[in-house]
């Protein structure tokens, strides 16, 4: 949160008024009210969020990092900060991949055991945790290819009934090579479940033959590619709205234009000039983007 709040310092330096310095000091301010929150998950690993209480009568929004990321990593850190300035809850957990209070970036070369499915059991375990401090109305903002999967899988398999919509950030789905996703799939067959557990490298996203992963895991984050994710957002029981970067050249080719062609309810939002990342100032246009969509959801 402190490296959200020096960026947006830096940015309305550029703009001095006496309204930007008080709102530097709300914002300094706003970071005596956040918590680092540390618990312990069925699984035995512990794990944290960064947890900050906002007005009750808000949406709480739950904000799920990306690939091999932390809740410290941009823009999602930046985005829960600008939202807990307008008074909104947060939360932003760190997803662990089987690492025990799991701190940092995960390295491609680091041994992956952790599946999709992993995942999204500890989405399902802080939206409960949201659920038991009694917030009814809640939503999920996820980024890029892992985060908005995971929150796309989660409501796949029916979401607790306070989210009541997803936010899906520069949505991609998963990159991998189809020759061999293939030919290990054909290893990992249910004679030879074995295999599943098998160390191997692999491509994934930016990992290029250096993934070393399980079978199991591996595969479970191959399998989402271009069609499966179509087929998620088309199938989604949660009221989506998807949000792109004009910019964004880690896209699939026509990506915006594929989704809006399935026709659901699912809403896609382009922002003008801004890449994958949300850089520099286009942070502030995203957190706008996303604050216009939480105003339209009931109070709790």
């Amino acid at each position: 949160m402190k490296m959200a709040i020096n960026t947006l310092a830096e940015y309305l330096t550029n703009r001095p008024s006496h309204i930007a310095v008080l709102l530097c000091l709300f914002l300094t301010s706003l970071t005596a009210t956040a918590e680092t929150v540390e618990v312990r998950l069925p699984t035995g690993i512990t794990t944290s969020a960064n947890f900050h209480i906002g007005d009750p009568a808000q949406p709480a929004v739950l904000l799920l990092h990306g690939f091999h990321q932390t809740h410290h990593s941009q823009p999602m850190s930046t985005l829960a900060a600008n939202l807990a300035s307008k008074g909104y809850t947060t939360l932003s957990p760190t997803i662990t991949l089987g690492v025990n209070k799991r701190s940092q970036s995960m390295a491609c070369e680091a041994v992956h055991t952790q599946t999709i499915q992993d995942n999204v059991a500890e989405i399902d375990y802080w939206v409960n945790w949201l659920g038991n401090k009694g917030y009814k109305n809640v939503v999920l903002i996820g980024f890029s290819s892992t985060g908005n999967i995971a929150i796309l899988s989660y409501n796949a398999q029916g979401p607790h009934p306070a989210v009541k919509k997803a936010i899906l950030v520069s949505m991609n789905p998963i990159l991998t090579d189809n020759s061999e996703r293939q030919k290990t799939l054909a290893e990992t067959t249910p004679k030879r479940q074995a295999n599943g557990k098998k160390l191997g490298l692999f491509s994934v996203g930016y990992c290029k033959n250096n993934f070393t992963a399980t079978t199991n895991s591996y595969l479970s984050y191959a399998q989402y590619d271009a069609s499966k994710v179509l087929e998620l957002i088309r199938q989604t029981p949660v009221a989506t709205e998807l949000v792109f970067g004009s910019e964004d050249t880690i896209l699939p080719a026509n990506w915006p234009s594929q989704i809006k062609a399935l026709k659901t309810r699912a809403q896609v939002t382009i922002i003008d000039k801004a890449n994958h990342f949300f850089d520099d100032t286009s942070e502030f246009d995203l957190s706008e983007e996303v604050e216009n969509i939480l105003k339209n959801l009931p109070a709790q």
